[in-house]
């Protein structure tokens, strides 16, 4: 509360004990509290400023809370919702007429976070759905203040954010929403979205009384329920995000804190982003049809127990670096074969490299070289019909898939067992597949070798056969760098055809197994494909609400 507003009160309660404050009584009345904590008192009489005023409004102490319409745009101050005063009830944000924008000048935190003190003094975490639920509107614009301010979707509350290709939900910041001047090279004007779950990580070694603390301001997730549900992401574009608190302490584009399988994110896009696109810690949450462009760090990041699926990614870095996946089991000095084990399944997933290392490029990334997938510190994956390549001159690169045992030797052993495989998938670089660090117990271990392995249906196009490169994977990648579509036709750069048998990944089974080969099955999940890579010519769900990509 501001001081002028302390001050005011202590004067009100003074002028009360003056006049017999024990006598007075103060009748109920009709009245509407802004976020600036101004109060109109409308007594029943008619007000056509608060009648007409379409700013979000929630109910609290017997008032009502609400927006000030300014223009086209809502302003919400630290009196409608902040960091340290969280929604408590249901919110409802609709789209505002002619392209009118929400303006948060703080955080937008749903729902009370019980940590693990809270819990340890008989504080019961909420139930999916029990907490407070927030709503936005198919084509509302949100757009944040400050680069710490984020939305945070605490544990048992839900976010319901359903938006339409041709009225998608825009995150991002004042900056770009408002006044119009953000460019691709502006990463980290605000925090991004955080979702806090009850799932299963490995950072807990009961998950029946686990409370583990988040990245940014302190936040608290973990559970027992896989199959948590946290609401529903639908056509949603986050801009700008990113915040970088410390390093290792970063928010993200969306962060998804063991989240359950019964959440929906489905037509997502993060852009520009200073830290990781995406990034899941443990949970079991599935992504469908997803985008990430100009990633600084990772365009998918996961760890920590994740064990979702992915199908139809795309990740492109059209002007910088930053890696495609970066997939961990644990990190720091945890042993890296903690369970439960991280073992997300990918198919259909398009990763367009650059060949841009660290600080260079036209938009630099802080963080890492432009690169393909890195798997390291003991995670386990599944890879499916998909496409590494580099818009680079000749499609040179830096790694585009490489496996890491740095950590210790469950990466590697995970792959000679046969849990982790690639299959129908395809890779255009000049530096193709790297073995990293391997651990003593694998020496001998060579990636490439067990990547274009017989029965896996890989290919692999580098520079080891001469005029192999450029290839045609991506329809005119090689003259448009934001390109994305799966070429119809693929060939080489002799000219020679490039097939891929696929897999059919309505097949696999519903759940990823830890600790054998993939097993056959049948999932609610997976869909039936007929090309490799993200998007096909066929079906160019990319187009017409994202941004930052263009098919020709």
């Amino acid at each position: 509360m501001k001081l002028k507003n302390i001050f005011a009160l202590n004067v009100l309660a003074a002028t009360l004990a003056a006049c017999g404050g024990g006598d007075i009584k103060l009748n109920p009345s009709n009245t509407v509290t802004d976020s600036n904590n101004n109060t109109t008192n409308n007594n029943g009489a008619s007000s056509s400023s608060v009648a007409t005023n379409p700013c979000a409004a929630y109910e609290l102490g017997g008032q009502k809370v609400q927006g000030v319409l300014n223009g086209n745009n809502c302003t919400y101050g630290v009196t409608f919702v902040s960091d340290t005063r969280p929604l408590t009830t249901d919110l409802e944000i609709p789209a505002l007429a002619n392209g009118g924008v929400h303006i948060f000048q703080d955080s937008l935190f749903v729902g009370e976070d019980v940590n693990s003190d809270a819990a340890t003094a008989g504080k019961a975490v909420p139930a999916a759905g029990a907490g407070p639920i927030l709503t936005i509107k198919a084509g509302a614009k949100l757009a944040f203040t400050n680069p710490v301010d984020y939305l945070r979707i605490a544990r048992g509350s839900q976010i319901f954010a359903e938006g339409t290709k041709e009225a998608p939900i825009v995150f991002s910041a004042v900056k770009d929403l408002v006044e119009g001047a953000a460019t691709e090279a502006d990463r980290g004007l605000w925090g991004g979205v955080q979702i806090l779950g009850q799932g299963l990580t490995n950072k807990c070694t009961d998950a029946s009384n686990c409370h583990v603390t988040s990245e940014g301001r302190p936040g608290t997730y973990g559970g027992n329920n896989n199959a948590d549900n946290s609401g529903v992401l639908r056509y949603v574009v986050i801009k700008h995000a990113g915040y970088e608190v410390v390093d290792g302490n970063e928010l993200n584009g969306l962060t998804l804190y063991t989240v359950g399988s019964s959440t929906v994110i489905d037509y997502v896009q993060v852009y520009s982003t200073r830290d990781d696109g995406f990034e899941m810690f443990g949970g079991a949450v599935n992504l469908k049809h997803v985008v990430a462009v100009n990633i600084a760090d990772d365009s998918y990041d996961f760890a920590d127990g994740y064990v979702g699926n992915i199908q139809f990614a795309l990740a492109s870095n059209p002007s910088g670096g930053g890696r495609c996946i970066e997939g961990d089991n644990t990190g720091g000095s945890r042993a890296d074969d903690i369970t439960p084990m991280t073992h997300p399944r990918f198919s259909n997933l398009t990763c367009v490299t650059s060949n841009v290392d660290k600080n260079m490029g036209t938009i630099p990334s802080p963080k890492d070289d432009s690169e393909g997938p890195l798997f390291r510190e003991g995670t386990q994956f599944e890879l499916y019909n998909s496409i590494i390549t580099s818009h680079a001159t000749g499609m040179a690169s830096n790694e585009c898939f490489e496996v890491d045992d740095t950590e210790g030797p469950a990466t590697i052993d995970s792959i000679e067992a046969g849990i982790s495989v690639v299959q129908s998938t395809l890779v255009a670089c000049t530096e193709s597949i790297k073995t990293g660090t391997v651990n003593p117990s694998n020496a001998g271990f060579s990636a490439k070798t067990w990547f274009t392995t017989p029965g896996n249906n890989n290919v692999v196009i580098d520079s080891t056969v001469a005029g192999s490169l450029p290839a045609t994977i991506i329809k005119d990648l090689m003259t448009n760098p934001r390109a994305y579509i799966s070429a119809a036709t693929m060939t080489d750069g002799n000219t020679a055809a490039v097939n891929v048998t696929l897999t059919d990944v309505t097949k696999l089974s519903e759940t990823p197994s830890t600790t054998t080969a993939p097993v056959a099955g049948s999932n609610d999940f997976f869909e039936a494909v007929d090309f490799i890579g993200a998007v096909s010519e066929a079906n160019d769900w990319v187009s017409g609400w994202t941004v930052g990509m263009t098919a020709n």
